[in-house]
């Protein structure tokens, strides 16, 4: 294996520089997320001989689950950003994308290894077939062969996600080997919801943080940094530094905005699905 100093992200048809470093402290993690990601992930490249020598196949496969802003995507940063890696993803929802793409590009990750090929929105490519809602551009079949293929390679590991695992289609997962971590990214508990806040503002702290971290249950990751944006700007119109305060006031805002949504979806000017779909009889 080779540091490599220029770090690139390659796609079916170009390539994007990855400026961001190789740092796990960037993404706050619960201990089975932490366990099943981030100590197997550098595991893996301590132990290439301890597998052969047990004769283990010297690949991974990890499959992360969960709502959207919970660090899905932040954890495959930090993955593509190791020093010895070269990263390849698909956009499988792209009418671009085409099979014989999709072969290529696992078999150029074959031919440099070690890689991580990224396969993101799983569910929404492949679902099960009462929920598909277009046709697909890459075969299902292909799919499987690639990711069944890629076991008998050494140094490849393929990490995917999915919003809702239970929409994929059953052949993604039954088969054993496929992906060999299963990781659900959950909405962050109190612990990790003070530990975010206070990565994004140290001086955060005292009882009425602990009131914003009780106001914010069932909130995400992104919703948390949401929240604090839009204290950071109502501090900065006022001219002073962020306070719990402005986060306070934010979260009231975002909540009761959702909840205004929420309500409003009823409200005449919106039409829900059930609806369209029975004006169509």
């Amino acid at each position: 294996m080779q540091c490599q100093t220029e770090r690139y992200l390659e796609t079916a048809y170009s390539r994007t520089r990855l400026p961001a470093p190789y740092d796990w402290d960037s993404v706050v993690l619960d201990a089975t997320a932490r366990r099943m990601v981030r100590t197997d992930f550098e595991l893996f490249f301590q132990r290439e001989e301890w597998f052969r020598q047990h004769n283990l196949p010297y690949r991974r496969g990890y499959l992360f689950w969960g709502a959207p802003g919970n660090g899905k995507s932040a954890t495959i940063r930090v993955m593509s950003a190791h020093p010895y890696i070269q990263p390849y993803t698909l956009d499988l929802s792209d009418a671009e994308e085409k099979s014989r793409d999709v072969l290529r590009m696992f078999e150029t990750a074959a031919q440099n290894t070690p890689s991580l090929v990224i396969i993101e929105d799983l569910d929404r490519a492949f679902p099960t077939e009462g929920k598909r809602t277009q046709e697909r551009t890459v075969s299902f079949q292909t799919l499987l062969n690639c990711l069944d293929g890629v076991g008998s390679q050494d140094g490849v590991i393929v990490v995917a996600t999915a919003n809702d695992p239970t929409c994929l289609d059953p052949a993604i997962l039954k088969r054993p080997g496929r992906f060999d971590r299963v990781v659900q990214f959950r909405n962050p508990d109190a612990d990790l919801r003070r530990q975010y806040y206070k990565r994004l503002s140290p001086t955060l702290g005292g009882e009425q943080f602990e009131v914003a971290i009780e106001q914010t249950e069932g909130f995400s990751f992104a919703q948390l940094r949401e929240t604090y944006i839009l204290g950071s700007q109502s501090a900065f119109e006022h001219g002073r530094e962020v306070g719990v305060t402005d986060v306070i006031e934010a979260i009231e805002l975002q909540t009761a905005g959702a909840l205004e949504l929420k309500t409003s979806i009823s409200a005449s000017g919106f039409v829900r699905h059930a609806e369209t779909s029975a004006s169509r009889k």
